[in-house]
């Protein structure tokens, strides 16, 4: 798969109604899968968002590994982006995020503009945008009519008196590398078919033994007894019954077993990419 080849149409079709929605909003806050922040995030945005701000959310950071996510926040850091870890299923994470909108509410405050502040979520599919947009809904103090000024057919969900979320921000697809293809197949963020699943499974578990995260599959799946992907996935078939016929091991059902735990959250915590040096 070559660069530009990712939904073009869509994307573009994406960008043009975000271009519009940017105009009448104050805070983006921009969700990156925090075990692939490189591939989860979508290059074509960068110039969009010049001049506004712009907070990067580390999501699903209970999944990866917290020294490695310490490092991209330092790297984000570096290149004087506001960036967070950040889970929607954590209070810790919650409150973190409240405390840092409410801080952006009053700074509206003080200035000369006398509205809520005004935000939006963005991110690729699969990274959490939606459920976190639906924790926000079920906070809202009310759903507001369309504003003067405000884009038409839009509509705003008051979730405090002083902040306000834009509830239909479009999905932004990544122009995706080939470097980019097996992380976002893994988290399961790409359109089922454009990859085997048996691929993706043994991709995946290489990484695992790449990265010393063994145990991590130990817990899971008991003694694995290999050293290598394929025969983990044989074995991960063999112990799970996915037999054919003559017991031969179904590898493909296997790989789909390994996926969905993964994509659970049930193989341990571990970072597919690491920030630039």
């Amino acid at each position: 798969m070559t660069k530009g080849q990712w939904y073009p149409g869509s994307m573009a079709r994406a960008l043009n109604v975000l271009r519009q929605d940017l105009k009448i909003i104050d805070l983006v806050v921009e969700l990156l899968d925090a075990r692939i922040p490189i591939s989860s995030r979508n290059p074509a945005i960068k110039d969009l968002l010049e001049g506004k701000k712009h907070l990067l959310l580390l999501h699903k950071a209970d999944r990866a590994e917290e020294v490695v996510t310490g490092r991209w926040l330092k790297y984000f850091q570096g290149t004087s982006q506001q960036a967070m870890p950040f889970s929607v299923y954590h209070k810790y994470y919650l409150k973190k995020l409240l405390r840092y909108l409410k801080s952006e509410e009053d700074n509206l405050r003080s200035t000369r503009i006398k509205r809520p502040l005004r935000m939006i979520f963005i991110g690729i599919p699969n990274v959490g945008k939606s459920t976190l947009i639906n924790y926000f809904v079920h906070k809202a103090v009310t759903r507001t009519a369309n504003q003067p000024g405000v884009t038409r057919g839009r509509q705003w969900i008051r979730i405090t008196p002083g902040l306000e979320l834009l509830d239909t921000p479009g999905i932004l697809w990544p122009r995706i590398t080939e470097s980019s293809t097996w992380p976002l197949a893994a988290v399961g963020a790409m359109p089922p078919g454009r990859l085997d699943q048996q691929s993706i499974a043994l991709w995946l578990l290489d990484n695992y033994l790449q990265k010393g995260k063994e145990e991590h599959l130990l817990e899971r799946y008991g003694d694995l007894k290999a050293d290598d992907a394929e025969k983990m996935l044989a074995y991960i078939g063999k112990s799970h019954g996915c037999l054919q016929a003559e017991g031969q091991v179904d590898l493909e059902r296997a790989s789909g077993i390994v996926l969905r735990d993964f994509q659970a959250g049930l193989l341990g915590r571990i970072t597919l990419e690491d920030p630039p040096d």
